[in-house]
């Protein structure tokens, strides 16, 4: 982040990054949350602890709100341990769908789940985590696929699998052996499901780009998990489930269907270039402006450029950066598709194209040198029906006719 002349180095928790400065990083990111229409305005019920407004879909937007209720702790108490876990959890909730995701990551996955020594609030933790599974995004997120009955597969689904690998690492470790069944259980379960939704967009009468946008979260899902079994504590594990659970997109095996293997052998044949961590578009400030400009999934990002086009929520300068940002990305990030694909649905959407005078002067001279480059204009000439159709075909050869 850019901004950090705005946190205070007082505020700290316990060695992490104290409660204020998180609630700031928050509102860098998704600035949109704490103001008008989308600012929580329920009441809070007086006096709750955090980890006790965490209940139901909004539970992460009522964490936020009251999330000033938490203040720095050297040394922190059990209680303030256990709310400052359900405040990290809002805030990456928050943020992971965003330009600017917060850095709590082994905080939630490892680092507060050992750090908790009170048994009753490692219960309460353990419950509060399991309630993962209400939370929902709604219009804060667009890097998810709408699946039947009003279900959803998303990256978010790969965090909170973190987070109950987490746990389960955790009491493999102390060796509460009912806490580790328990855990299993919900892991196994999260995983099977993920596997029955991407077989089941394949499987479909047409299968669509949703299926290849289910192999591109299942693979990246799947190495969420390894990573929380990758902590100081899993590493040490000996365990049966470790093989069970971890490099499931890394290696070949039938295990939960073979689901993973062969998501991994789509998101290999080309998505994998669009993985990366979208640092140019980072420092373009307005796109944080609206939920209505979050990055979908690449690299199918002709609609999402369009939007940006068109969006009100864009103003002419803000235009010129995010165009500033696409055209960086194209430049350096090698291999990927989806910013060449959104400057395609630009361009499309905006009246002129991007030969339109008025955008050559929200640009640099380099950037509109950048624009008359002959691999890009050949790249824009790519028809979006033409892309779409051409990454169905690829998705099909690389499962060999699996149906």
């Amino acid at each position: 982040m850019v901004e950090h002349a705005r946190f205070s180095a007082a505020d700290t928790f316990g060695g992490f990054i104290g409660p204020g400065n998180l609630l700031e990083q928050v509102r860098i990111a998704v600035p949109y949350l704490f103001a008008e229409p989308f600012a929580w305005d329920e009441p809070l019920p007086e006096g709750a602890r955090l980890i006790e407004l965490g209940a139901g879909p909004d539970g992460w937007r009522r964490i936020l709100a009251a999330g000033e209720r938490l203040g720095s702790a050297e040394e922190p108490t059990p209680e303030e341990i256990s709310d400052y876990f359900a405040l990290c959890l809002a805030a990456h909730w928050a943020t992971a769908p965003s330009f600017v995701p917060t850095d709590v990551d082994a905080k939630i996955r490892a680092a507060l789940w050992s750090d908790q020594p009170d048994a009753d609030e490692l219960v309460r933790m353990e419950q509060f985590a399991l309630g993962l599974a209400d939370w929902r995004l709604g219009p804060f997120s667009a890097r998810d696929v709408r699946l039947p009955q009003d279900d959803v597969l998303s990256g978010h689904d790969g965090e909170r699998l973190s987070v109950w690998v987490g746990a389960l690492v955790h009491a493999a470790s102390r060796g509460d052996d009912a806490g580790e069944a328990r855990w299993l259980e919900a892991v196994r379960g999260e995983l099977q499901r993920e596997a029955d939704a991407f077989d089941g967009l394949w499987r479909a009468a047409r299968p669509n780009l949703d299926a290849v946008r289910a192999a591109s979260l299942l693979t990246h899902n799947a190495g969420d998990v390894n990573q929380a079994l990758g902590s100081p504590a899993g590493r040490k594990l000996k365990t049966d489930w470790k093989a069970e659970l971890s490099r499931l997109a890394q290696e070949d095996g039938q295990r939960f269907g073979g689901a993973y293997a062969r998501a991994a052998a789509i998101y290999n044949a080309g998505l994998s270039a669009e993985g990366h961590r979208n640092y140019p578009l980072r420092k373009a400030k307005p796109l944080r402006a609206h939920p209505e400009l979050l990055l979908p999934l690449g690299p199918f990002l002709d609609a999402w450029g369009e939007r940006l086009a068109t969006s009100s929520h864009l103003s002419e300068g803000g235009r010129g950066e995010v165009l500033a940002a696409l055209l960086t990305g194209c430049r350096k990030v090698a291999g990927q598709s989806g910013y060449f694909r959104a400057l395609a649905g630009f361009a499309e959407a905006w009246p002129g194209g991007l030969e339109d005078k008025r955008l050559g002067r929200l640009l640099s001279a380099a950037q509109r040198r950048e624009l008359k480059d002959s691999e890009l204009r050949k790249r824009l000439q790519v028809s979006r029906g033409a892309f779409e159709s051409g990454w169905l075909k690829r998705a099909r050869q690389a499962l060999g006719g699996w149906r």
